[in-house]
């Protein structure tokens, strides 16, 4: 008997959108990949639609007309939305987290929160939605803190600021764009990691643990990005603080299902080790990042897709312990754009252009040329028996690529 072949939709942009149509179509019970608002197209299985994130009938119907087997919701605006709890009602398969849970990894404030309620280890913090309250927490703050928005916009929503003055300059600037419930935290000093699981809302189990660089430039200088690179596995992260980190975890899933919220999807825990077997909880992430998603998604040997559906139909913790991966490692890096309408030249000397996941900031034209606007324009990610040859290849490929501001870390893995 023939299996009907799967049509799946990914609502989401960028390179994680990229990463992980790439990994589904490379299933042979993939039919087609759709993707909204839609991405630079890797592959003849994947093609773009042009719906809003957050435009939930018009979502609703295209998956119906089109009969779509799985829905997965990458975009923090369709989270947002309540984009998997208006589908399940409506009978569809869709693999994500209702608004409720999630809103623990979409809302800085809400996660600082969260993470205090269940005891987790995690650094002083407050949150304010006046200027002058903000101020007076920091005359008592140990520097260097760190600045963040309540929800990230993608631009200038964060800083480390070393000194008061710096400090005062960067609260003035967020409060007078109309910024509330601003969040100041004392700055971590470690080695920052991630480890994501797969969850059904009641078990969890952990895929892989990514080494993060975080601010843009070499050494860990300049502003404090989402990410600037990754290499996984990271050999760093004992076995002793991945079991903690998991005890974290279990905590987080247990707190959200007595709640009547079960959490069901990809949740990332953002840490720092501050010393041996010890570490502190930023925050959380509701999928992979764009900076790490390829890194991840090619160390995975199990099918994503009958694991998603395992996690919807409620057969997850009976069929599986454990996620299968590989034996390869993967290093990353975030490539960024300082100015626009730049034509990004070399691509056809990179080994294997499919390793380059475009941001939406990057344009391909009917001339089969690449543009950038200012801002992330693509994640580069090689993988290779050992880190030491995937950072090699990493950097043999960014070598023969080139645009005006073009710019990288370039000690990663180092």
């Amino acid at each position: 008997m023939v299996q009907d072949k799967k049509k799946i939709l990914i609502i989401g942009q960028g390179a994680a959108a990229s990463a992980l149509a790439k990994k589904l179509s490379s299933y042979d019970g993939v039919e087609k990949i759709y993707i909204t608002p839609g991405c630079v197209i890797q592959n003849n299985k994947t093609e773009n639609v042009d719906i809003r994130e957050d435009d939930l009938t018009e979502l609703l119907k295209f998956v119906l007309e089109n009969e779509i087997s799985l829905s997965v919701p990458i975009s923090e605006l369709a989270l947002k939305s309540d984009i998997v709890s208006f589908f399940l009602s409506n009978g569809q398969n869709i693999f994500g987290p209702v608004k409720e849970a999630c809103n623990i990894a979409i809302n800085n404030v809400l996660g600082k929160k969260f993470l205090y309620k269940i005891h987790a280890q995690t650094s002083k913090f407050g949150f304010f939605d006046k200027v002058q309250l903000a101020e007076d927490w920091l005359k008592n703050a140990n520097f260097p803190v760190t600045i963040k928005c309540s929800e990230y916009n993608g631009k200038d929503d964060r800083l480390v600021c070393p000194t008061m003055t710096l400090a005062r300059e960067f609260l003035d600037t967020l409060y007078s764009r109309g910024e509330t419930n601003v969040l100041l935290e004392e700055y971590t000093y470690g080695h920052n990691f991630m480890v994501y699981y797969i969850t059904d809302g009641y078990s969890a189990i952990p895929v892989n643990v990514v080494a993060n660089y975080k601010f843009a430039q070499d050494g860990d200088g300049g502003f404090l990005t989402n990410g600037a690179g990754c290499y996984v596995n990271d050999y760093k992260v004992s076995e002793i603080v991945l079991s903690r980190v998991g005890n974290v975890v279990k905590n987080t899933i247990n707190a959200l299902e007595k709640k009547g919220t079960p959490y069901v999807g990809i949740l990332g825990i953002d840490c720092t080790m501050t010393a041996e077997d010890k570490f502190y909880v930023n925050e959380f992430k509701s999928f992979l990042q764009d900076y790490d998603s390829a890194a991840v998604l090619n160390l995975i040997e199990d099918n994503l897709i009958d694991i998603f559906t395992a996690c919807i139909n409620g057969l997850f913790a009976d069929e599986y312990e454990q996620i299968r991966t590989n034996n390869l490692s993967s290093v990353s890096a975030l490539v960024t754009s300082r100015q626009s309408a730049q034509e990004i030249k070399g691509i056809e000397f990179v080994e294997d252009v499919s390793n380059i996941d475009f941001s939406s900031n990057v344009k391909h034209t009917g001339d089969d040329k690449y543009i950038t606007e200012q801002g992330n324009s693509f994640v580069l990610t090689r993988s290779a028996s050992t880190l030491s040859r995937a950072k090699n290849y990493l950097y043999e490929d960014l070598s023969v690529i080139n645009f005006a501001g073009m710019k990288y870390r370039k000690d990663i893995c180092e």
